[in-house]
């Protein structure tokens, strides 16, 4: 598999699939700046700033307003406060398969101190 680890630690958490998916947004906009033009998907599994960075969220759907995200229910309030428009995301539920035509997802619920889940 095509892969790139952006960051994996807790100051941040970022991978970016077949340079087109992009697994949490835990890192700054210039970390992504030479990514984020290919990427179709962000995938995002909880609230906490080492997975979800408000900021770069609020800047990828600025400089790419088409780009779709996808995350369970609890992280809808959070995307539309960064200014994702709720026609570019999608609700997953856990256990059901999602067909991105290149790729596909099954979300898992995991236990965390937050709502999580593994996509």
């Amino acid at each position: 598999m095509n892969y790139k680890i952006i960051s994996s630690c807790s100051t941040g958490n970022a991978t970016i699939i077949k340079d087109i998916i992009l697994i949490d947004c835990g890192i700054t906009f210039k970390k992504l700046e030479k990514y984020y033009k290919n990427l179709k998907l962000v995938l995002l599994t909880h609230i906490h700033s080492d997975h979800f960075n408000k900021a770069t969220i609020k800047k990828l759907a600025q400089e790419r307003p088409t780009l779709r995200f996808a995350c369970c229910d609890w992280l809808l309030n959070p995307l539309l406060e960064c200014g994702v428009l709720r026609k570019n995301i999608d609700i997953l539920k856990i256990g059901v398969k999602y067909d991105y035509k290149l790729f596909k997802v099954v979300p898992i619920k995991l236990y965390h101190d937050v709502p999580q889940c593994r996509i």
